[in-house]
C-alpha cells in the first residue's frame, strides 16, 4: 500500500485553521500565545487551541504546535504549564527549534511527537542522526537543501522529513539571522522579524556601486509542478508557509495542492510501479490546470514565482530584484474561498438507529466510520393522551444544530402509542451526540497521569512532584557573581593568514603580564591547502608555545563538503581543538570518535541552562555566549559550579546573515572576478560588507560596525574568557584592535582605533 504525504497548512487564526482543514489538509501548524516564530499572527489562545486540536481530530486531521523560537532561562519555568493543556487534548506534535527545550519536553511529555523546526537549520545527515537519537520523529531540514540532500537525509535516517512546497522564502539560513535584531531589537528567534531582507540595497565591490535594487529579497516558492518528484523523493510533508496570511490564503492554496497530491496518487494506482522505483527523475507527469496555476498566483504572491533550492544551489533569478512586493490579490476569488471553505463547515455522515419499546430504556446507536456508541434514556411510556408519532421522533433525532455531524441514515424501532417527552428526546440526542464525539476523540487524549493533570490541565496537587521534577534541576541554581574587572583567559578567533601573522608580532605575542591570549581559534579555511596546516600549527607553537589551538568549521557545512571534512581531520587531531558553528559539524565530529576539544560558537545558541547541559552531556566543554541576551540572561544561563568554560566576544563584526544565495553572483560577477571586497549599501549609507566564502559556497552578511564591549567589560557576569574575533580586518588593522584590547585587557585606559561600534545587546536583549 501506498503511504501518502501528509499536506501540512499553516493557520494563523482560527479562521485560517477552518479554511485549511475544510479545504482539504491533514495537519495544521499553528501556534500559542508564546514561544511561537510568529509573534504578529493573530495566534490562538489555550481555549482555541484546545478547541482546535478537537475539532481537527473529528475529522481525522492533525495538529502540531510551533514552539520554535529561543527560549531564555527566566522563561522555562512557563513552559510545563503552558503545554500541558494542549498535550492533554492530544496535541500531535510540537516544532521546535530550542535545544534545551527539546530536552525538556522529551522528559516533561514523553508521548509528545518531537518535531525539528527549519529554525535549526539542520542541513546534512549527521545533525538529522543526533537529533533522531535525541527523541524526534521529524525534521524540517533548511530550506536551502537541494531534492537529493533531502532523500539522502531521508533514506539515511528514516526519519520523517517535512519540507517547503509553496509561500515566502528566507534569505538567510533559518535559524542564523540576527539582522532584524541587531538593526532593530526585533529578533527572528524570537517570532519577531521586522525583514531587513525585503528593503533595497545597492551590491558594492572596491568602491564600484551598482543600482538600487532587491538583492537580499527571494521570490515565493510554488512547487505545484514538481509535486511527482517532491513525492518520488520520500518527503513525508509538504508544508505550506504562511502562518502571517490571510484565511482565504489558508484556504484556497491547500485545496490546489490537495487535487494534485490526490490526482497524482490516483495515477499511480493506476502504475503502483512508478512509485516504487521511486525514480525522481522520470516521475509520472503531472499536467496543471491554467485556472489553479491562476489560483495560486492570485493569493499573496509576490512578483514571479520560483521552485525553491531544490534544483538550483542559488541564481539571481531567485530574487524578487524590482521589486518584493505582492500581487493584486482577486477580492472575488477570496470571497469564493471564504464562502465555500470558511464559512460552510462539512458534516460526518451518521447513522442512528433508534428503538423506542415500551416498557423498556429508549436507546440511541450512533455510527460514525469504524465508531459505534450507545446511549441509553428513560424507559419508554405507553401515552394517556398524544401518543408521539414516528415523524416527532425523527424530527426530534435530526436536531443536530452546529454539531460536526449529520444524519445520513436513519431507522427507527418503536411501537404506536407510545408517549417519550420532547425533552428528553432531545438530552438523549445530546448525550449520544457526546458520546460519539468522545469515543472519537478518545484515541488522541494523553494520560493525565503522566503529567499530575486533571483532564483541563489544571496542577494536581497530589500529583505536583510527577510533573516538576521533571524540569531541568539546574534551573534553579542561583546566578553567578561578576567577574573581576580585568579578565586574564583570552581567547581570539582569526580568519586569515594575514590577521595571523599581525597578532605573531602584536604585543599579546610578546607579552609577559598576565594578559596572554590562553586560546587561539584560526578559520579551517586559512590555508590555500590543507597542508599548509602543519607548517602553520609549528610556528603558533614556538610563538605561543603555552596558547592552545582550536580549528574552527564552517558557519554552513552539506553533503558537497564531505571530502573537505575528511581532508581536514588529520590536522583536527594535531591541533588541541576544534569550535563549531552548526550540530552537523558537531555530530560529524562525534561520528570519527574525535578525541580533541570541543567548543560550541555564538550561533549554536546556548540561551538557557538546559541547552548548556545538553552540551555539556555532549562534551562539549567551552560555549560561547549567544549576541542576543543581556548580560543579565547571560548571567541566568551558567550553571553555577559547572565544570565548563564560558566565553564571551568583546570584540568582533557580527554576522547578520548567513546565506546560501550570493551577491556576487546576483551582481553578474562569480567566476569573472575576485569575489572580495563586497558590501552591500542600505538606505541610510551604511555598508554591511559581505564575505564570499567560495569553498563552500556561502555569503556572510556582517553588520556595518564591530561589536566592542572594551567599556563594559567590568559589568561581564558569568564569564571565564573574553574573545577577540576578526574576520575582515587587514593585518594593520588587525594590529591596531589587538594594541587597544591588550591595553584595556591589562587595566590601562585607552581609546579605540574605530570611532563608530556597537554594544549589541549586551545591555538592552531581545523580547
Amino acid at each position: 500500500m501506498i503511504k501518502k504525504v501528509e499536506l501540512l497548512a499553516p493557520a494563523g487564526n482560527y479562521e485560517s485553521f477552518l479554511g485549511a482543514i475544510h479545504a482539504g489538509a491533514d495537519a495544521v501548524y499553528l501556534g500559542g500565545e508564546k514561544f511561537g516564530a510568529r509573534a504578529y499572527a493573530d495566534n490562538f489562545s489555550t481555549e482555541q487551541l484546545c478547541q482546535a486540536i478537537r475539532y481537527a481530530h473529528l475529522f481525522s486531521k492533525k495538529v502540531y504546535l510551533t514552539l520554535n523560537t529561543l527560549v531564555k532561562d527566566s522563561e522555562f519555568g512557563q513552559l510545563t504549564d503552558y503545554l500541558a493543556p494542549f498535550y492533554l487534548a492530544g496535541l500531535d506534535g510540537v516544532i521546535l527549534q530550542d535545544i534545551g527545550v527539546l530536552s525538556l519536553v522529551r522528559r516533561a511529555f514523553p508521548l509528545l511527537p518531537i518535531h525539528v523546526s527549519t529554525q535549526m537549520t539542520v542541513t546534512g545527515v549527521y545533525a538529522a542522526g543526533l537529533l533522531k537519537e535525541e527523541g524526534a520523529v521529524r525534521i524540517v531540514p533548511a530550506r536551502e537543501l537541494s531534492l537529493e540532500e533531502i532523500k539522502t537525509m531521508k533514506e539515511q535516517t528514516g526519519l520523517e522529513i517535512e519540507a517547503f512546497i509553496h509561500g515566502a522564502m528566507c534569505y538567510c539560513y533559518s535559524g542564523q539571522c540576527l539582522f532584524s535584531s541587531i538593526l532593530g531589537g526585533r529578533s527572528g528567534n524570537r517570532g519577531k522579524c521586522a525583514q531587513p531582507c525585503r528593503l533595497p540595497y545597492h551590491i558594492c565591490q572596491d568602491g564600484r556601486e551598482g543600482p538600487e535594487q532587491y538583492p537580499l529579497s527571494l521570490k515565493d516558492m510554488c512547487t505545484i509542478e514538481h509535486l511527482p518528484e517532491l513525492i518520488s523523493a520520500g518527503i513525508d510533508s509538504f508544508k505550506i508557509e504562511g502562518r502571517m496570511k490571510k484565511p482565504e490564503y489558508a484556504a484556497g492554496v491547500t485545496a490546489v495542492y490537495r487535487k494534485y497530491i490526490d490526482r497524482y496518487y490516483a495515477m499511480l494506482q493506476t502504475n503502483p510501479v512508478a512509485f516504487c522505483n521511486g525514480d525522481t527523475a522520470h516521475p509520472l507527469p503531472l499536467a496543471i490546470d491554467p485556472p489553479d496555476q491562476k489560483l495560486l498566483s492570485s493569493l499573496y504572491i509576490r512578483t514571479q514565482v520560483q521552485d525553491g533550492y531544490y534544483y538550483k544551489y542559488n541564481g539571481a533569478d531567485m530574487l524578487t530584484l524590482t521589486s518584493p512586493a505582492y500581487n493584486a490579490v482577486d477580492e472575488a476569488l477570496q470571497k469564493e474561498l471564504r464562502i465555500q471553505y470558511i464559512e460552510n463547515s462539512p458534516k460526518l455522515p451518521v447513522s442512528l438507529s433508534a428503538k423506542f419499546l415500551p416498557g423498556r430504556e429508549a436507546e440511541l446507536t450512533l455510527r460514525c466510520g469504524a465508531v459505534t456508541v450507545t446511549e441509553k434514556g428513560a424507559p419508554v411510556q405507553m401515552a394517556d393522551r398524544q401518543p408521539v408519532s414516528r415523524d416527532n421522533l425523527e424530527k426530534g433525532l435530526k436536531k443536530l444544530g452546529n454539531t460536526s455531524f449529520s444524519i445520513e441514515h436513519l431507522t427507527i424501532d418503536m411501537e404506536e402509542g407510545i408517549f417519550y417527552p420532547l425533552k428528553a428526546i432531545n438530552e438523549l440526542r445530546r448525550g449520544a451526540i457526546i458520546r460519539l464525539e468522545n469515543s472519537i476523540l478518545a484515541g488522541y487524549a494523553q494520560d493525565n497521569k503522566l503529567t499530575g493533570r486533571d483532564s483541563c490541565g489544571r496542577q494536581d496537587a497530589e500529583n505536583t512532584q510527577i510533573f516538576t521534577s521533571s524540569i531541568c534541576s539546574y534551573a534553579k541554581q542561583p546566578s553567578v557573581t561578576a567577574v573581576p574587572p580585568f579578565i586574564q583567559a583570552v581567547h581570539i578567533l582569526l580568519q586569515t593568514k594575514e590577521q595571523l601573522e599581525a597578532l605573531l608580532v602584536s604585543l599579546f605575542a610578546a607579552s609577559e603580564t598576565s594578559c596572554t591570549i590562553t586560546r587561539l581559534y584560526l578559520d579551517a579555511d586559512m590555508p590555500d591547502n590543507h597542508e599548509e596546516w602543519q607548517s602553520i600549527l609549528d610556528s603558533i607553537r614556538g610563538r605561543l608555545p603555552g596558547t592552545e589551538i582550536f580549528l574552527t568549521l564552517p558557519y554552513i557545512l552539506r553533503r558537497q563538503d564531505t571530502s573537505y571534512l575528511d581532508k581536514l581531520y588529520p590536522f583536527l587531531n594535531m591541533a588541541d581543538g576544534c569550535l563549531f558553528r552548526n550540530m552537523e559539524g558537531y555530530a560529524w565530529l562525534r561520528t570519527k570518535a574525535y578525541q580533541g576539544k570541543l567548543a560550541a560558537d555564538a550561533g549554536v545558541y546556548i540561551w538557557n541552562k538546559e541547552s548548556l547541559a545538553f552540551w555539556m552531556e555532549k562534551g562539549v566543554g567551552t560555549s560561547c555566549l549567544p549576541y542576543e541576551l543581556n548580560q543579565w540572561e547571560q548571567a541566568d544561563a551558567k550553571i553555577a559550579g559547572a565544570d565548563t568554560l564560558q566565553e564571551q566576544i568583546v570584540y568582533g563584526t557580527i554576522p547578520m546573515m548567513i546565506t546560501a544565495n550570493c551577491v556576487a553572483r546576483t551582481a553578474g560577477q562569480c567566476g569573472k572576478s575576485d569575489c572580495r571586497g563586497y558590501s552591500l549599501k542600505d538606505r541610510y549609507q551604511k555598508h554591511f560588507p559581505v564575505y564570499t566564502n567560495c569553498r563552500h559556497c556561502y555569503n556572510v552578511v556582517y553588520n556595518s560596525v564591530p561589536l566592542s564591549l572594551h567599556g563594559r567589560l567590568a559589568s561581564l557576569k558569568g564569564i571565564d574568557a573574553v574573545r577577540l574575533d576578526f574576520t575582515l580586518e587587514n593585518g594593520r588593522r588587525t594590529g591596531q584592535v589587538l594594541a587597544f584590547f591588550h591595553t584595556v585587557l591589562s587595566g590601562k585606559k585607552a581609546e579605540p582605533p574605530y570611532t563608530a561600534y556597537t554594544t549589541g545587546h549586551a545591555k538592552r536583549g531581545v523580547e
